[in-house]
């Protein structure tokens, strides 16, 4: 399957990077008490204020865009992107889109197509790929990220990619470490359905589905917008514009508040 209309990247990213400690300039001072009962001075890094790339088991690029609002502690977004393209193709069109609730983590798929990032295998392979991935976020920010679940999306593969790891994080021990890691999901442009229980079981409460008018996924998008309510989960359907199958210019002014929605984020 070829997807079009993706955008360009919408804002210039800084090189590739590995976090190291920051410089004693971007340290801030904090009060830390000791033994004694006196107080000495201590320096608390501060989180990054840029995006930046990691690597994952394969070399690949894991793209990581920090909150829009420098938080102390925040949840991970994640976005699993369509077929045959690398993570930023995508993500760098975000803006603010996903960064609301907290960090937006877009890694590549486990597969290759073309020479570019796919999504391929089983539920458990796509689900230990990702657990994999977002270890390797954590390390690197431990300090900022919260444990309170945040929100999976998926794009067209990485829609069908997403549904079968929240199944796989119910059904297969491996990966249980991802069952209630989520709890917004957001599905975008695929003939996907899954099943209200199984996404409770997997700890999802709110459910965003979004395509475009013409779509051919949008008439199954929508009825199961309508039984996944009736299933009881929060859900909503969101058009992406007179478009197909393709990536919308304005995603953010579409997406943004959506997003946030499926997150609880005010």
């Amino acid at each position: 399957m070829v997807v079009v209309g993706v955008v360009a990247c919408a804002r210039s990213r800084p090189p590739e990077i590995e976090l190291k400690p920051p410089p004693a300039g971007a340290l801030s001072t904090v009060t830390a008490p000791v033994a004694s009962g006196t107080a000495v001075a201590a320096l608390a890094p501060e989180p990054p204020k840029e995006p930046f790339t990691l690597r994952d088991e394969r070399d690949r690029a894991i793209e990581v865009y920090p909150p829009i609002t420098q938080q102390p502690h925040a949840p991970i977004v994640v976005f699993l992107h369509a077929t045959c393209m690398q993570p930023s193709s995508v993500c760098d069109g975000f803006g603010s889109a996903g960064r609301d609730p907290g960090w937006l983590v877009c890694p590549s798929g486990n597969s290759t197509c073309y020479g570019e990032p796919d999504w391929h295998g089983s539920g458990p392979e796509k689900a230990s790929f990702l657990a994999s991935a977002l270890a390797r976020v954590e390390a690197h920010i431990p300090s900022f990220v919260d444990e309170r679940p945040g929100v999976l999306i998926g794009w067209s593969r990485g829609a069908f990619a997403a549904r079968d790891i929240l199944d796989a994080a119910v059904s297969d021990a491996k990966s249980a470490s991802l069952a209630k890691r989520f709890r917004g999901l957001v599905l975008i442009a695929a003939h996907v359905a899954p099943p209200a229980a199984k996404l409770k079981q997997a700890g999802i409460t709110r459910v965003v589905m979004a395509a475009g008018d013409h779509d051919m996924a949008k008439p199954t998008m929508t009825t199961a917008v309508e039984a996944l309510r009736k299933g009881g989960l929060e859900t909503r359907f969101v058009s992406l514009g007179p478009i197909g199958h393709a990536w919308p210019n304005d995603f953010e002014t579409r997406m943004r508040e959506p997003i946030a929605w499926a997150s609880g984020t005010p």
